[in-house]
């Protein structure tokens, strides 16, 4: 018997709706690691903090890390505006809100190197106290700049595909997912930087 005859496009939108399932898939699991990372660093500073002994050494927040939660929330800004220029055809617009976001976030682990050098140098400061708050946030950041990571090499194919002219109203996953991805990152950023806030706040 015959199979059905399916035009291209149609056979691709399907493969790109398969990609998208998965791509929820993907943040969810995401969303449930870094829900765990969160409620161990709650109990971590809770340990720390309530142990008797030695007092706990002030945990120092650098300022460094405003700069970046701003440069996480330009880049999401971007790429909402990438997916809105695609969706409309856009690719002038498309190309120029990736590159510059690709920039920002070449920019954003400068800032958050310093930032982390900052800290280690707060930690290693002369003083009686022997435990802290650093090591697991030391884990978190990095954990998360990882990610972060990732999401650069999500940047790079995409810019390839724009580059391929392989983006248009209907075929924009990629873009779409891209954009989520980030939002997502800086939704934990910022839900990580408010626990630091409140560990530095009461680790005085």
């Amino acid at each position: 018997m015959p199979t059905r005859f399916k035009p291209p496009i149609a056979g691709k939108l399907e493969t790109d709706r398969r990609w998208e399932q998965g791509a929820w898939i993907f943040l969810v699991s995401l969303t449930v690691f870094f829900l765990a990372c969160m409620i161990l660093y709650a109990i971590y500073v809770a340990l720390r903090l309530n142990r008797p002994g030695e007092p706990v050494q002030p945990f120092w927040l650098p300022p460094l890390f405003v700069l970046t939660t701003v440069i996480l929330v330009a880049i999401s800004t971007l790429l909402h505006l990438a997916v809105l220029a695609v969706r409309c055809e856009r690719h002038a617009d498309l190309a120029r809100y990736m590159v510059l976001s690709f920039l920002l976030a070449l920019s954003f682990f400068v800032i958050q190197g310093t930032a982390l050098s900052q800290m280690i140098e707060r930690m290693e400061q002369p003083g009686p106290a022997m435990r802290n708050l650093y090591g697991m946030t030391f884990f978190l950041v990095i954990v998360h700049a990882l990610h972060v990571l990732g999401g650069v090499a999500g940047m790079v194919f995409v810019l390839f595909g724009i580059r391929r002219k392989a983006y248009d109203h209907e075929r924009n996953f990629p873009v779409r997912f891209c954009a989520m991805y980030w939002h997502f990152l800086d939704v934990v950023w910022i839900i990580m930087l408010i626990s630091f806030s409140f560990a530095a706040a009461i680790s005085k």
